[in-house]
This record gives C-alpha cells, sequence and structure tokens, in this order.
C-alpha cells in the first residue's frame, strides 16, 4: 500500500508566509544528485550543520553533515518533492517546506542558517506567531496542543480556512477520523465555493487522497477507492493513487480491474517500479506466465538492487522460465 502522502500547504498574509504539513510517503531512488551550501545570515560557510531530505511522495530520508565550506550533497535520488530541514546548536532551524527533484539535474541549493536571539514573550494575537506554535506544537507529537494553536489562528484569521487541513492531520494522528474527515471536507466545501471547477486543483486532490488513506486505514476500501478515483480526476500527476486502486482491487479478487490502474501509474511514473511488480503478480494470477515474466523483469530492471523484492521476482522469474 502507498505509504501516507504529504500535502504541502501554503497560508500567505501581507509579508507573511504560513506552511503546513498533511504527511505522507512511498519510495524514489534514482540517479540524480542534489547538492547545496548552507551559509549564515553573514555568508559565512556552516561546518557541521545537520541536512535531512524527506520525500513527500517516497518512503525515503536521508541525512548528511556540511563540510568545512558548508557543502552539502545527496546521491542516488529520483524524481519527487522533497522537505528539506537544515539544523545546527545556535541556529534557528531552516525549512525548504516543498522542493521539486528532477531525476536528471537539479540546480545549488544555498541555504541560509540564522543563529538564534534571545526569545521574546509569546504573542497570542499574532497570526504568525500561534501558527508557528502549531507547527512546533505538531512535530513534537503535541496534536491535542497544535489544535489549539490552529483554531486559535482560525480565530485570528479566519479567511484561512486551508489551515483546518492542519487540524485534520492532528486528528488523523490522534486516530479520531471522524473528526479529520469533517475538517478535510470543510477545506473541500471551502475550494469548491472558491473554485467552482476543481480540476487542477492540488489541495483538492490532495485532501481527496488523505481521505482515501483513511478509509483504508479504517477497512473501508470502496470509500477508499471513491475518494483515490477523485483525487485521480482532479489532479492525474500521482502515480501513488490509481496504484492504491490498484490494490483495492487486487486483494478484492478483481484482476483485470486492477491491471486497468496499475497501467495509469505507469503511464504517470514509467520508471517507478512497483506497478511492474504487481502486473506481474496480476498476470501470474491469470496464468499468462510470458507476461507476467516481462513486467517482473522490468521491475528488478528499474529497481534499486537493494530492495528486498528484487530477489524475490528474480527467483519467480527464474521459476517461470523453466
Amino acid at each position: 500500500m502507498r505509504n501516507k502522502e504529504v500535502l504541502l500547504i501554503l497560508i500567505l498574509l501581507p509579508l507573511l508566509s504560513f506552511s503546513a504539513v498533511l504527511l505522507s510517503a512511498q519510495e524514489g531512488r534514482g540517479q540524480a544528485r542534489l547538492s547545496g551550501v548552507v551559509l549564515d545570515q553573514d555568508g559565512n560557510p556552516v561546518e557541521g550543520a545537520t541536512v535531512t531530505l524527506e520525500s513527500l511522495v517516497h518512503n525515503l530520508t536521508m541525512t548528511t553533515t556540511t563540510d568545512k565550506n558548508g557543502a552539502w550533497s545527496f546521491l542516488g535520488l529520483g524524481k519527487t518533492v522533497a522537505k528539506i530541514t537544515v539544523t545546527k546548536e545556535g541556529y534557528d532551524p531552516t525549512v525548504i517546506p516543498q522542493l521539486q527533484i528532477s531525476a536528471i539535474k537539479n540546480p545549488e541549493q544555498e541555504i541560509k542558517l540564522i543563529k538564534k536571539t534571545a526569545t521574546t514573550g509569546f504573542d497570542e494575537n499574532d497570526p504568525r506567531a500561534v501558527y508557528e506554535k502549531g507547527i512546533s506544537l505538531y512535530e513534537q507529537g503535541e496534536y491535542e496542543e497544535a489544535i489549539a494553536m490552529f483554531e486559535r489562528f482560525l480565530e485570528l484569521q479566519p479567511d484561512l480556512y486551508e489551515a483546518r487541513v492542519n487540524i485534520g492531520n492532528c486528528y488523523v494522528r490522534l486516530k479520531e477520523y471522524d473528526k479529520a474527515i469533517k475538517e478535510f471536507e470543510l477545506v473541500l466545501e471551502k475550494l469548491s465555493q472558491k473554485y467552482p471547477d476543481l480540476t487542477g486543483n492540488k489541495m483538492a486532490a490532495s485532501i481527496y487522497a488523505s481521505l482515501g488513506e483513511l478509509c483504508m486505514d479504517q477497512g473501508k476500501l470502496e470509500e477508499a477507492r471513491k475518494y483515490f478515483e477523485m483525487s485521480i480526476s482532479l489532479d492525474r500527476s500521482d502515480p501513488a493513487l490509481p496504484y492504491n486502486i490498484g490494490e483495492i482491487l487486487f486483494n478484492s479478487g478483481k484482476i483485470d480491474e486492477a491491471i486497468t490502474y496499475y497501467k495509469i501509474a505507469i503511464e504517470i511514473n514509467p520508471k517507478w517500479p512497483k506497478s511492474y511488480l504487481k502486473l506481474g503478480y496480476c498476470y501470474l494470477n491469470k496464468a499468462e506466465m510470458e507476461t507476467a515474466i516481462n513486467y517482473f523483469k522490468k521491475f528488478v530492471e528499474l529497481s534499486p538492487e537493494d530492495d528486498p523484492q528484487v530477489e524475490i521476482a528474480k527467483n519467480i522469474i527464474k521459476q517461470l522460465e523453466k
């Protein structure tokens, strides 16, 4: 199954920027490189800073440390969207909440770290301070306290309804699914009022995908399928969505329907190996051995060698070719 997706929401106030996270992941290795440099506010390199890359669409987290020149790099990346976090004692953390990573070539990233200053009192009437406090509490696992902060933010900025996604995400973590669904549906209602046609709206598509995930967690597979199909109808850019529908159908014994959705996932991302593996199993179930072998071979070709499923696929190929 697809791991939980990440929905990044940017809420803009005059001169302010807020970011919120509705979480997820998958796998995403390739041949690409991402590199950069970490500097302080005066432009000097920062040695020993920790740089963490967390894919928002794949089950992939990588960490490295800057050298004496402030330089860092990650190798073996595929096309993905990632969150980059840079930390060092004595500095405020810096986060790039959503960075598009190409499977071919990526520009060097210059990241600034700001030295910590003496803290001032928390102002519960400052929307930015309240919002950032909510994010901080969420990241610390203090979900009920985070909800209170986001609700306070909405009192201060009632038009920025997108913050309800964060509240819903907190309820997901608390496993209060009915409350989470209510928050997500409120955002969808507001989006529909603002945009009569939601086609291409990535926020709406991501919320529908999250609703699908919630239904899957509760074993409501047909409801999950409907939400995933709605997400695909709005934004046909995430292979995990048709893949998840394929999983639901495959596990229900609807092999031909599952094949349709696994193939849609391949159309969206021909280099994502998981769909080829599942198509191999589909055609194995249909006793179409030659087709099954071809899909298993394609999975092996595209997968990193350390993927444990690779050896299993190779063994299946050997058995089928006997």
